[in-house]
Formats: structure tokens, C-alpha cells, sequence
């Protein structure tokens, strides 16, 4: 297992472009559709960070890179059975992480929300609890631990919000240890708190008891001049 994050920050319009032509034709539709510039980069970032992962550890060139989804919309590399990754992006960050079994990552900024009604609506009582039960000033914070590792596991399971939210329990203790997630085939789903930034959360879900603290951290510039150098060999 292994994650990683990168601080996105602007990137001229002309190398945007020329980025965005770069990838394949269906995620460069979907970035053009984008009207917040944020977006756009936060998506291309996204795809490129991944796919150099993939020529990494796999050794492989990019034109070599074919995705495909799952009949959720989960993308998976194709070929390449033992190989997952799942990516992640708000605000400043995009996160990615891959194992070679089943995985879920989810960041979320922390901004100011009517948490209780989306609790109220998505949560289970437990859950809710876990929130309420703290002061004011802490409620959001633990609101969006629950969201984004109830995401994770989503993201994980691979099978979208076909699986309603309220129909799994995300159980912490005062000690943040939480407690692993059974489904119906008797898989059980390992989840994880992660610190990175203290206005985000992220949540890592794994088919693996072991779930990393490190986060690689990588540089924009660097994996745009790596990504660009691989196109040109």
C-alpha cells in the first residue's frame, strides 16, 4: 500500500491546454466541461499523478495506461488485475492510493455545512451520537471524520451509492481506534484517519489490517516535468 498528495497550485492556460490534450479523449471532455479553472486542474492533476504511479510500479509506457470502470463507474486499470488505486481531490489536494487489493480514499476541506441535517438524513444514530456528544466547536470536525471514512468504504466496496449510507456504522472510540466493517460476503474493511493538512480529513479504507500513516508527498512542478518527460521518451 502506498498514498500519496499533491498541493495543487495554477497552472498557466497554455500548458492547461496542452496538458489536457495529452490525456485520453474522455477525461480531457470532462475537464473541458469544468467551469471553475480549480476544477479543471484538480482533475488533470488527478489522472496524471496516477498514471505516473503506474509507470512506476508497473513499469509500463503511458500510451500503455488503458482504463476502464467497473459497471459502477469505479475505474480500474485494465490488464492488471492485482493493481488498485482510487483518487481523491478537494480543495488544495489530490490524494491517490493504490494496493493490490480493493481500496477507498476520500479528503474532504472542512467547511462550514448544516452537518446535523446531512447527519440526521445519511447517518445512523451511532454516528450521529459520535458527533452531538462533543462541544460545538468540535461537532464539524467529527462530522466530516464520519463522511469521509464512510466514503473510503464506499470507494473501497467499489459499488457507488448503490450502498446507502445508513445501511453500515462507522463506530469510533475516545481513542479515534475504529472498528472494522463486515459485509455480506464476510469480507472485513479496515479504515483509517490520516493526517495531512488540519483544515482537511482523509480516510483510507483497506481490505489490508495494516493501513499506512505515511503520505508521499508530491511536488506539482515535479510530476508535470516527470509526466512530460515520459510522454517525450
Amino acid at each position: 500500500m502506498k498514498i500519496y498528495a499533491v498541493k495543487i497550485v495554477d497552472i498557466n492556460e497554455d500548458k492547461l491546454l496542452y496538458l489536457c490534450s495529452s490525456i485520453d479523449l474522455e477525461k480531457n471532455k470532462r475537464i473541458v466541461k469544468f467551469i471553475d479553472k480549480k476544477d479543471k486542474i484538480r482533475t488533470l492533476i488527478g489522472d496524471i499523478l496516477v498514471r505516473i504511479i503506474i509507470a512506476n510500479e508497473l513499469n509500463i509506457n503511458n500510451e500503455c495506461i488503458i482504463f476502464d470502470k467497473n459497471q459502477y463507474g469505479k475505474p480500474y486499470l485494465k490488464n492488471y488485475p492485482k493493481f488498485h488505486f482510487n483518487i481523491s481531490h478537494s480543495g488544495d489536494f489530490v490524494v491517490c492510493a493504490i494496493d493490490k487489493n480493493p481500496i477507498g480514499i476520500d479528503i474532504e476541506k472542512i467547511k462550514y455545512i448544516e452537518y446535523r441535517d446531512i447527519a440526521k438524513r445519511y447517518f445512523t444514530m451511532n454516528e450521529s451520537k459520535y458527533i452531538i456528544e462533543k462541544d460545538l466547536s468540535a461537532q464539524l470536525t467529527r462530522f466530516y471524520e464520519i463522511w469521509t471514512l464512510k466514503e473510503s468504504y464506499i470507494k473501497c466496496i467499489g459499488q457507488g451509492l448503490s450502498i446507502p449510507l445508513k445501511s453500515f456504522s462507522i463506530n469510533m472510540d475516545k481513542y479515534k481506534n475504529i472498528e472494522s466493517i463486515e459485509d455480506y460476503e464476510n469480507n472485513r474493511y479496515f479504515l483509517k484517519l490520516l493526517e495531512l493538512d488540519l483544515n482537511y480529513k482523509i480516510a483510507v479504507c483497506s481490505l489490508n489490517k495494516e493501513i499506512l500513516d505515511n503520505i508521499d508527498i508530491i511536488d506539482q512542478s515535479d510530476l508535470i516535468n516527470k509526466y512530460l518527460k515520459y510522454n517525450l521518451d
